[in-house]
Order: C-alpha cells, then structure tokens, then sequence
C-alpha cells in the first residue's frame, strides 16, 4: 500500500477504520518476492515465501505455492505456474521473450493481497574476454606418493587462474557464473581429491569491477565451461548495497514491490568459454 494514504486518514474517522483494517490484512498475510529475469533465459526464478520478524533469529519463512503470479510485457500477459513445493513459479510457454530495454509488469495475488512491480531489462555485458580459452590438467603421480602429488596440484591451481574482463565505463554492478557445459561427469582428480577441492568452488559476489578472476583448477570435472557475467539493473543494485549481512535482506527495505516485501529485478549478459582438458 502506498504510504502516502496515511496523510488522508484525517478526513474522517470512516476512512481511517477502512485503512486501517486493510493495512492489518496486509500485515497479517505479507508475504516476500525475489523475482528474477534474464534475458535469453527462461523464466523460473519467480519466487514467493511469508515474511517473518526481524527479530527471529533464522529464516522461517514459508514458500507460498498457491498464488496466482502474471508477467505482462506490453499487451502480453505471461500465467506462471507453480514449480513446486519451494515457491518457485515458471513460465511453460516458449513465447515469453526476454531483450534489452522490455518493460516488465508483475502482479501476484494471494489471500486478498494484490502485488505489483516493475522492471526494464539492462543492456547486456560487452567486451567479455578470457585470458585463457584452454586450461590442461596435468596427471597426478600418484605412485610417487602423497607429497609428490600435492606438489602437482597446488603448482595446476596457483596456475590455473582465468581473468574475465568487460567492459564497465560507468561503474555499474556485474556478477559472474561459471557453470558446466557438460551433461556427463568426467572427475578430473580421484575421488578423495575432488570433495576435498569442493569447497574452493569460485562464487561471484557483484562488483563494480571491469574483471574478476576465477581458479579453473578448483573446478571437479573435464569439459566445457561457460562463463556468464550479468549486468545488474538498477532494482538488485540497490538491494546489495543496502544490504544486511544475513539472509533476511529481502525482509528489509529498499523494495521495489508494492503491498508486499521484496524485489522484481532484470539481468543481462554476455556469454565467453573455456575447456577443460587432459594434458
């Protein structure tokens, strides 16, 4: 609801029982958005869960499967469905285009509650490059004992470090992913050395750098290699950096998403690749 109501609620006292029983209905089944768009990507990260107090100490929210969620771009209007039990909603049709500069509108409704947002697409990333297109991995010695072997691998990871580079001549914010090309597992270390390097997996945090770099060689597995890095638009800029350090920050303002909590958000971006060979 929008907050400047509040200044007309001196007309009478009529009015201000009306206002008032509706804002406790939108207090009483507030709920939270983290809607997501992507150009050239399907639509699938819609999603909608229960508020819950700040001052809990965990997210005990709730995801909200039921609630009837439409996407419109201009005269087209897009019914999302649920994707099942986690408050993810998707889009099943194969004519909802993403591009740069579309206005999107959405609208949730859910317990007597009327949601609405809007975001514009951003340009894509340009200028993408890597630093290395190939990256070999080389075969442990592993007959030459425990030391031998870790020599091997610390020397391919120190190595291993790829740049992307882009450019960002206006400081805006950008975040990358790097994700597997390939269907089929091919382990590019033994078991043992493959959870153990698990956990160094690189993740993207946004920045308004023009490069990050990433090490390959903490990757698990052979094949081809994707490297996507979004421009972030202005709505999910805003949200990161007023961010709080916990998982609640979708609980707290700033909020582009009116009657409820949240952020409707657009991505853009450009695409580079990279293998992961044998030596």
């Amino acid at each position: 609801m929008n907050k400047y109501i509040l200044y007309t609620v001196l007309l009478s006292l009529f009015f201000f029982s009306c206002v008032e029983e509706n804002l406790n209905n939108i207090a009483e089944n507030q709920f939270v958005v983290e809607a997501f768009i992507y150009a050239g990507e399907p639509i699938n990260d819609i999603r909608i869960k229960s508020s819950f107090p700040l001052a809990d100490e965990e997210d005990n929210s709730v995801p909200i499967n039921d609630a009837q969620v439409t996407l419109m771009k201009g005269s087209q209007s897009y019914s999302l469905i649920s994707s099942g039990q986690d408050g993810f909603y998707h889009y099943p049709g194969n004519d909802a285009e993403v591009t740069t500069g579309d206005v999107f509108h959405l609208e949730i409704q859910h317990n007597g509650i009327i949601a609405t947002a809007q975001t514009i697409v951003p340009t894509p990333t340009t200028g993408l490059q890597l630093s290395k297109d190939t990256v070999l991995v080389p075969e442990l010695p592993l007959r030459e004992g425990r030391e031998a072997v870790q020599m091997v691998i610390g020397e391919f990871i120190r190595n291993s470090s790829i740049d992307a580079i882009w450019d960002n001549p206006n400081d805006d914010l950008y975040f990358m992913i790097v994700e597997s090309l390939s269907e089929q597992t091919d382990p590019i270390f033994p078991d043992v050395v493959t959870n153990a390097l698990e956990r160094f997996r690189f993740v993207s945090e946004p920045t308004n750098d023009s490069m990050l770099t990433f090490l390959s060689g903490t990757l698990v597995s052979f094949g081809t290699y994707q490297v996507r890095v979004y421009h972030i638009n202005q709505e999910y800029a805003a949200l990161y950096e007023n961010r709080e350090q916990d998982s609640r920050d979708l609980n707290e303002p700033p909020s582009n998403v009116t009657n409820a909590l949240g952020v409707f958000s657009a991505f853009n971006s450009q695409n580079a690749f990279f293998e992961l060979a044998r030596e």
